[in-house]
């Protein structure tokens, strides 16, 4: 039986050599911990259609997307949220008033309600090529989560029209995930504990922006990375100091 399992954000932790590449170093890392019957799961923001060659590479078979939206152990679907067409239109209703994007994702595909020039900021930013422009995008394609392409000054204001009715949490200096409550990482993390079924089970969580703080929460141990939020870093059991946080943290509690 498994008795530990390491989760690992994407963007900013694991993919520690640039955009959704990860370090030779990190590759080993993963494979170690593999034959330490020690299981590595991902929690990322990022969707499926995005990281299906990191994926092969990592030879991994349980992971949670769209930031707890989609889960899948062991190659078998175990979850496929679907945001309720409703709560879509009330996010839209609000950016329209303030003039801000939209962003609809799902596991095969996104489009953006259009493209100001924060959003297109946050696009060259992060090598988004061929961005469609799509506002109708979600009444003809399921969605899983949204993204609002906002600074910080902006977000308190979406935080009190959605109070007790979407998660909003920063991922990136330009912009925001929205889910629905009942959706997270640590949601995700915990359906995956309870297939494994080991009430001992430890979780070591890997993360660097506040949509990680719902698994630090959760996790016995919970690593932030060198340039994670501040938010993060109080509720992490360990700082890495270095730009490798990942090796660094499995080093730290000697799992590899």
């Amino acid at each position: 039986m498994i008795e530990t399992i390491t989760v690992f954000d994407l963007d900013g932790t694991l993919c520690d050599d640039g955009p959704l590449s990860v370090s030779s170093e990190t590759v080993t890392a993963i494979q170690t911990l593999k034959k330490k019957n020690i299981l590595p799961v991902i929690a990322t923001g990022r969707s499926h259609y995005e990281i299906t060659t990191l994926l092969d590479q990592l030879d991994l078979h349980t992971y949670i997307l769209a930031n707890g939206c989609y889960i899948i152990y062991n190659d078998r679907l175990i979850q496929n949220y679907h945001f309720p067409i409703d709560k879509i239109e009330s996010v839209i209703r609000m950016a329209n008033h303030y003039h801000d994007d939209v962003g609809f994702f799902n596991q095969q595909g996104f489009a953006i309600t259009g493209m100001n020039e924060l959003t297109r900021n946050h696009v060259n930013k992060n090598h988004l090529d061929q961005v469609p422009i799509y506002p109708e995008f979600f009444r003809h394609e399921p969605v899983n989560f949204l993204n609002l392409y906002i600074k910080d000054d902006k977000e308190a204001l979406y935080q009190s029209a959605f109070k007790n009715q979407l998660s909003i949490l920063r991922y990136a200096p330009d912009a925001v995930d929205v889910m629905p409550l009942e959706i997270s990482k640590a949601k995700g993390i915990s359906k995956i504990q309870q297939l494994i079924g080991n009430p001992n089970l430890k979780i070591y969580a890997f993360g660097d922006q506040n949509n990680d703080l719902s698994m630090f929460s959760l996790a016995d141990y919970g690593i932030s990375m060198k340039q994670s939020s501040d938010q993060l870093k109080q509720r992490a059991t360990y700082i890495a100091d270095s730009d490798h946080g990942v090796l660094e943290g499995l080093y730290h509690y000697h799992l590899i």
